[in-house]
């Protein structure tokens, strides 16, 4: 059977011709958008991408003779087009290729440099240190590495090399053999024809609009996504492959936003969409632009293009735009498809017929039918014949055979392998000399002109659109496994559920044989699953799942092993995988074991080896002592009696015994002020009165702090330290021999704590941290430099943190101690001479290799951030406390002074911008007060309160804090200025607290952020808890709307990235802003009459009201900013006008900051500033891992998730430590997997980790170790 559409098209110009005809003609046409991960947009025009190409190959033809090969490794983005046309320009034969995996693609890229021998290698900036990296790996580091976003573009000196029709363009390397890959050898003729021949059948006009995902560096989205809309003069719209995995909803966004004409992807890709974008997120596109969705690349499932229409046709997507269609590589691209405008035709054949290669039509409700999709009508100028590949004879109509194709793009062939082009581009039907063909391996038939594709007799293994060579697969397991020698396994596809996945067939040696004989021989025998033999085969199964699924990103879905001798081979010794396929699922291999619930599993559930050694029994763990609760109401009023007493004891003391000036000048708390505290219980607040403690409520403990801190803000931080940050991990998290020794002391006071979590280079950021706590015999090894830490020094017991590994290095996560002061290799470092907080010590502590004891880790290994997160938090409270009282104390002076000064028109208290001011203050304070207690008695209630709370309570009152603080030296006038006079104590005191637990600027950014994610915490509480669901409706809508604006029209900043960050900044101000507001008006109503309560709630409206539209005006006047280079170039220009002075006096102790001084001095003085973006030394996990039980939980439903949408959650045991590989985990489910990790935790998280860290505790572990917390450093 042979089709031939001998229609002519022209395809006279090149690529590189009708670039510069497009450049001329329209320079300002919008080329390429590309669209990335973080929100930022490129865009490059064809009269800017000509210039570009241009100068760019005049640099590269100066360092490479035309027809040498430059080896493309780029990651998606604009870069990578603009290089490949400048080695079209120079005469230089390109060769794109993904970037290699920093830990398994090395074999590889060893073969691709062995065969193209590439004269130039052309990278990124910022991907050249990782090339670099793997270019040593494999004893290549010699080669030249060039970074092209880095060149000099030079106007040619001479004219550019003419490019010829005939001349080779680029070498396609196949998804092949990784040892023996092949470099289709593309010329510039076959780009021309097979465009054409693309534009012919997709017609394509200028006006169209493509969308694509696909990786440039492959054919599909090389020449269909690049060279196609170059050629044809229209706009492409390009994205990731990553960003589309991860959220496929970006792509039909995109097709919607941009009224996408034309979009492809491999069949997986549109199954994949109709799978995974539910209804919530199908609002808001519209599909009604596409006029083209082309299917290639892997078999066309007919159920696929059913079920996105159904999906999607409520999004105006039409079945009549859906354009399957056929090709390859080695025919440039395209060979068959369409016709447009019309549905896919599926045709119904009868499957065992099908099996014998004969085609007969059959009703498609029939069991033994098979629906095959048509590849559609064959491209002008293409001849295809289906022959039969042992005869290569034409077969007739209705039989299957080997499709060949003839025409012009078909490839010269493969380079430098002459063999290998002769058996697959000569080939020629027997008995005359028609041809030469191209011989593509697939199978199929001719009906009416349209082709369609029913299987491959080649042994390629195509999942989820990517092409595995079996042969790899057995290579790798062959070098893996010491028993299994050469053509000792078989790697090939089988289908389940419609989709394919592979199997494995791998012969056994006798000891495993006699080792699963016996597991089978009876009931007794089975119980013997820990014996070492069955033990090693579970094993050895298991460690090639994983070994494939890091090595190719595919999961096995089944393996067996047969006896010794029994493996199919040829009588040659050649693996006969076609035969091992074939008796495996017959069922007639001779096994020893089969993987549990596989394909070839045909035993019951009672005669299933065990998929894993039996667990041990868990270890029970002791309860911690829990004393005898009171009632609540005898508790509540206990409690609100303490503290009354303690606020009026301390009333009392603080005018007869405290002198803040003084411990301000001398930079300490005087030593019987501290026992004077001890003794009246303020540093047991919230200990139990078993141990001495006051067992304050939290409402209580609030209205204490506030009182400390009306008196003296160093007081209250010291008390607040101790209690929050000292004594609360205790309580919380120490096991209880630990708390029954510590409670006493820290709540009497005869001990003071400490909390070390802030270090140099890592401020609280974990995932930067530095501190080591290696595992040894008895508990740990410690070294760590923690910085600022409050009460350091004075501390008899610190909890420090740091990253935990074993003792073979691997990650632990993150890791609490209580580290007495008395430990061998503890040190005290310097004090930091602050410029607050002056009576309270803040000092660095050092630990060089110091042995801390296992029965000081708090909670457990790993779970050393819910400790830290938990005392940060409610510390965030105790601050809101404090300047709640601060800011009453600010209002007191204000209003003594202004009530007897008298000015010129007359007493200042009259004048209304003082009023206006006290009136702010007296706003504020009712506002945050009624934030603070809101969230205490929450607390109280043992109601959840969200940390986007309590980061909003500590912004908003410490900046209000701030405020009034410099308006009361303000209104003082002179005598504000003066330090007697108590107001710039407080001014310098307060400001600090906006950098204390956080800064302002991150928690905003944070705060804002979160508004962005679906079911923000922010709004539920706003809209619950405060009872404002108006509001909270209100603020959402506000952040989703300006969210939008940023995306469209001029930016105020350089990059979308720095939009967003802006506008996570901002939106956080005004959602602090709206948790006041709602505080306000839920305490006016549950108080009608209180005195200043509706003066605080208006006040608290406007502010909102005037932040909402301050935002609004900005977004809508776009004033840009300049750059970070433009602002540091006119800082430097200062230096004409004011040199640069540093000062250097003689004797003088103080250093200033490494950060701080003059470049040439701080190299002088061998000063360096740490490197915060750098996180430390990355330990891989070892051995099992015991991971964070809250982590661990929500990694472990993440896959339970995806294991429930495929259906397979009811019949699939998962536990912390099952394999991925092992329930079917490939790279589309790991990037599903990611993206709801990626929304659980707020963190960005790559797919491929699933395949670096392979059981739910690794990567909870890997995870806990490296996802940021409290971004920016700060004392603690």
């Amino acid at each position: 059977m042979e089709h031939d559409n001998n229609e002519k098209l022209q395809h006279t110009a090149s690529l590189t011709e009708r670039l510069r005809d497009h450049a001329r003609r329209t320079p300002q046409r919008l080329a390429y958008t590309f669209l990335r991960d973080d929100g930022r947009i490129d865009e490059i025009t064809y009269g800017e991408l000509e210039w570009r190409a241009a100068g760019l190959a005049s640099t590269l033809a100066k360092r490479a003779p035309a027809g040498s090969r430059a080896l493309l490794l780029y990651p998606a983005g604009l870069e990578f087009i603009t290089v490949y046309l400048a080695c079209l320009l120079a005469g230089l034969i390109a060769v794109p290729a993904t970037i290699p995996h920093k830990t398994r693609a090395s074999r590889r890229l060893k073969a691709l440099l062995d065969d193209a021998d590439p004269a130039l290698i052309l990278t990124r900036s910022d991907c050249e240190a990782a090339i670099m990296a793997s270019l040593s790996l494999v004893d290549a580091a010699n080669r030249a590495c060039l970074a092209t976003d880095t060149l000099e573009l030079f106007e040619a000196a001479a004219p550019l090399p003419t490019v010829q029709l005939g001349a080779t363009a680029f070498l396609q390397y196949t998804s092949g053999s990784t040892s023996l890959p092949k470099g289709v050898e593309i010329t510039h003729l076959n780009i021309a024809s097979n465009v054409e021949a693309i534009r012919h059948g997709f017609g394509f006009t200028p006006d169209t609009v493509m969308v694509s995902w696909l990786p440039l560096f492959h054919d599909m989205g090389l020449i269909g996504s690049v060279v196609t809309p170059l050629y044809v003069g229209f706009h492409c719209v390009l994205m990731s492959p990553a960003a589309f995995l991860k959220n496929p909803r970006m792509w039909l966004e995109a097709i919607s936003h941009y009224r996408g004409t034309c979009a492809g992807a491999p069949n997986f890709g549109w199954d994949y969409c109709a799978k995974k974008i539910d209804e919530q997120h199908k609002e808001g596109l519209d599909l009604s632009s596409l006029t083209v969705a082309y299917n290639g690349s892997e078999p066309i499932r007919a159920a696929t293009l059913r079920e996105f229409i159904n999906a999607f046709a409520r999004c105006g997507m039409r079945s009549t735009s859906l354009f399957p269609c056929y090709g390859m590589a080695e025919t440039t691209l395209f060979v068959a498809g369409g016709p447009r405008g019309r549905e896919p035709l599926v045709r119904t054949v009868s499957k065992s017929l099908l099996e014998g290669n004969r085609i007969r039509d059959i009703d498609a409700d029939d069991p033994d039918a098979r629906a095959i999709v048509s590849s559609g009508h064959v491209a002008p100028g293409y001849r295809v014949a289906i022959v039969d590949p042992d005869t290569r004879r034409q077969v007739a109509s209705n039989r299957v055979g080997e499709i060949w194709v003839a025409g012009p793009s078909v490839a010269r062939g493969y380079w430098q392998r002459p063999d290998a082009t002769e058996a697959a581009f000569g080939a020629r039907m027997a008995g005359s000399d028609t041809g030469p063909f191209l011989r593509t391996g697939d199978l199929g038939f001719l009906h009416d002109g349209e082709l369609f594709i029913t299987g491959r007799l080649k042994d390629l293994v195509i999942i989820n659109g990517r092409n595995v060579y079996p042969q790899d697969i057995e290579e790798v397991i062959e070098e893996a496994i010491d028993f299994i020698e050469p053509n000792m396994c078989a790697a090939f596809p089988v289908e389940i559920n419609g989709q394919e996945r592979l199997a494995i067939v791998a012969e056994a040696n006798r000891s495993l044989v006699r080792a699963a004989q016996q597991a089978g021989a009876s009931k007794e025998d089975k119980l013997r699953a820990k014996d070492d033999y069955l033990a090693r085969i579970e094993q050895t199964a298991q460690h090639i799942c994983k070994m494939i699924a890091q090595q190719f990103d595919v999961s096995v879905s089944s393996i067996v092993f047969v006896k010794p001798g029994t493996f199919p081979r040829t009588t040659s010794g050649k693996v006969q995988r076609s035969r091992c396929k074939e008796l495996a699922l017959q069922g007639q291999l001779d096994l020893v074991y089969v993987m549990p619930g596989s394909i070839f599993d045909r035993r019951g559930a009672r005669d299933a080896l065990p998929s894993q050694p039996p667990a041990l029994p868990p270890v029970p763990s002791a309860p911690a002592a829990v004393p005898e609760p009171e009632p609540a109401l005898a508790a509540s009023e206990n409690s609100q009696a303490t503290a009354d007493a303690m606020i009026a004891w301390f009333r009392d003391y603080a005018q007869r015994r405290i002198n803040s000036r003084v411990m301000d000048e001398r930079r300490t708390v005087p030593p019987y002020v501290v026992l004077d505290l001890g003794n009246h219980g303020f540093f047991g607040l919230q200990a139990p009165r078993q141990y001495g403690g006051a067992a304050l409520a939290t409402v209580d403990l609030m209205r204490v702090l506030e009182q400390l801190a009306a008196v003296d803000l160093t007081v209250a931080t010291l008390v607040g330290v101790h209690n929050g940050l000292g004594l609360r991990p205790v309580l919380q998290f120490a096991a209880p021999a630990a708390r029954e020794r510590l409670l006493p002391m820290l709540a009497a006071g005869r001990q003071l704590a400490a909390f070390a979590l802030t270090e140099p280079a890592a401020g609280s950021n974990p995932a930067a941290m530095r501190a080591r706590a290696v595992k040894t015999s008895g508990g740990w090894r410690v070294t760590a430099e923690k910085q600022w830490i409050g009460l350091g020094s004075w501390a008899g017991v610190t909890t420090l943190f740091a990253k935990a590994t074993d003792e073979n290095g691997g990650s632990l996560g993150t890791i609490a101690l209580l580290v007495p002061e008395d430990t061998r290799g503890l040190v005290q470092g310097p004090e930091a001479l602050t410029m607050g907080m002056r009576g309270m010590v803040q000092n660095t502590v050092l630990m060089n290799d110091a042995f801390v004891p296992d029965s000081a880790v708090l909670g457990r290994v790993g779970d050393g951030m819910d400790v830290a997160r938990d005392a940060m938090l409610f510390s965030r409270l105790g601050i809101g406390a404090m300047c709640v009282g601060a800011m009453k104390r600010c209002a007191q002076l204000m209003a003594r002074y202004a009530s007897r000064r008298e000015i010129g028109t007359g007493l200042l208290l009259e004048n209304p911008v003082t009023i206006a001011r006290l009136e702010r203050v007296n706003a504020g304070i009712h506002a945050c007060e009624a934030l603070v207690y809101a969230i205490a008695e929450q607390i109280d209630a043992g109601a959840a309160v969200p940390p986007d709370a309590y980061l909003a309570c500590k912004t908003a009152t410490t900046e209000l804090l701030g405020q009034a603080a410099d308006d009361l030296v303000q209104l003082l006038g002179g005598r504000g200025y003066i330090e007697s006079n108590i107001a710039p104590q407080i001014l310098r005191d307060a400001r600090v607290l906006r950098i204390l637990e956080g800064p302002t600027e991150t928690l905003y950014a944070h705060l804002g952020a979160m508004l962005a994610q679906p079911d923000s915490a922010a709004a539920g509480f706003i809209g619950g808890t405060l009872e404002h669901p108006e509001l909270a409706a209100q603020l959402v809508l506000t952040a989703s709307t300006n969210r939008v604006a940023t995306l469209t029209g001029k930016r105020m900043f350089e990059t979308q990235a720095a939009m967003t960050q802006w506008l996570d900044y901002r939106h956080g101000e005004l959602a602090a802003t709206a948790f006041l507001l709602a505080a306000a008006e839920r305490r006016a109503r549950a108080m009608p009459g209180l005195e200043g309560a509706a003066l605080a709630c208006a006040w608290a409206r406007r502010r909102y009201d005037a932040l909402s539209q301050a935002i609004t005006a900005e977004l809508a006047a776009r004033t840009p900013y300049s750059a970070s280079a433009a602002v540091l170039r006119q800082v430097n220009g200062y230096l004409d006008a004011i040199g640069d002075v540093e000062q250097a006096l003689p004797g003088e102790g103080v250093e200033l900051d490494a950060a701080l001084r003059q470049e040439q001095r701080a190299q002088e003085a061998g000063a360096s500033l740490p490197d915060a973006a750098q996180p430390a030394v990355q330990a891989r996990p070892a051995g099992r891992e015991e991971a964070p039980a809250p982590l661990r939980d929500l990694v472990q439903s993440c896959i339970q998730k995806w294991l429930r949408s495929e259906g397979r959650l009811a019949d699939t045991a998962l536990d912390a430590d099952t394999p991925f590989t092992s329930i079917g985990i490939d790279s589309l489910a790991s990037a599903s997997i990611a993206v709801d990790l990626e929304q659980q935790t707020g963190a960005t998280i790559a797919p491929e980790l699933l395949f670096e860290y392979q059981t739910v505790n690794s990567l909870a572990s890997y995870l806990a170790a490296r996802l940021p917390q409290d971004v920016e450093g700060q004392p603690a």
